[in-house]
């Protein structure tokens, strides 16, 4: 099995080093990830700006890269123009922080993978639901165990797998579960920055609104102990509403004057 890994917390993370320990005999490695910290990134890439790819030595691992611009920029360009071979899956992380919620849609770590989805590539982004918890190592033995899974059950094309890890230790986990994104948003993330007048910081780890999860969902099951598992595709079309809109006078060209 041939994996490429990436991230969006940078090349020297803790949370990469401890994925690529947990997975490097079950496949040849390839590591391509930003020089430096690109989180909250979402799905950017570099359009209008060049960016810069350096080799690096990462021991074990043949193809290692440093990218100055994004995890959807290390991984296409990785996919595209850096190896001699495709990966068979993606893996971005292991991230510092959780990726649930809607924070799926501000995550690089799984715009990462969302881009190897693009290319044809299954992939899985993994997440430790901490800002401040250092111990990478259940995060890491479960994506060890996801992606033999994987290997042996396969993933059908267009779905990557967004997994969010309590932090526990091994033995507190309850299990894994299935699960879908839940409703998690911060509501005041924005201070004013100490000490440059007129600019703004976000806060990590702020408010966040107080609603009502649904048990099944992504947040409910990380904060009950359990590992949260949500199949993602890239098809943001909101079918549910497709009736109620149908209804709307689309035909009507009244407003072309």
């Amino acid at each position: 099995m041939k994996i490429l890994l990436t991230n969006d917390d940078g090349m020297d993370a803790p949370g990469l080093k401890a994925l690529y320990e947990a997975i490097k005999l079950l496949g040849e490695i390839a590591i391509s990830a930003p020089d430096q910290q690109a989180s909250a990134t979402g799905h950017s890439i570099s359009l209008n700006t060049p960016f810069r790819v350096q080799t690096t030595s990462w021991p074990g691992v043949e193809h290692a890269f440093r990218i100055s611009s994004t995890p959807a920029d290390c991984v296409r360009t990785a996919v595209l123009r850096l190896l001699p071979w495709k990966p068979d899956l993606v893996i971005s992380g292991i991230n510092q922080g959780a990726n649930y919620g809607t924070l799926i849609l501000y995550s690089g770590t799984v715009a990462a993978a969302a881009e190897a989805v693009i290319l044809g590539i299954p992939s899985i982004a993994i997440s430790l639901t901490s800002h401040t918890c250092k111990n990478f190592e259940s995060s890491a033995k479960f994506c060890a165990q996801l992606v033999k899974w994987v290997e042996q059950m396969g993933l059908a094309p267009g779905l990557l797998l967004n997994v969010n890890v309590p932090p526990l230790e091994s033995g507190q986990i309850k299990g894994a579960a299935l699960t879908h994104q839940g409703k998690f948003r911060h509501i005041d993330d924005l201070e004013p920055h100490s000490e440059l007048a007129g600019h703004f910081a976000y806060v990590l780890n702020s408010p966040s609104e107080p609603m009502e999860e649904h048990p099944d969902s992504d947040v409910a099951k990380v904060q009950a102990g359990y590992i949260s598992v949500t199949p993602l595709h890239l098809d943001l079309t909101a079918r549910q509403h497709w009736t109620f809109l149908s209804k709307w006078p689309w035909k009507d060209r009244n407003w072309a004057g």
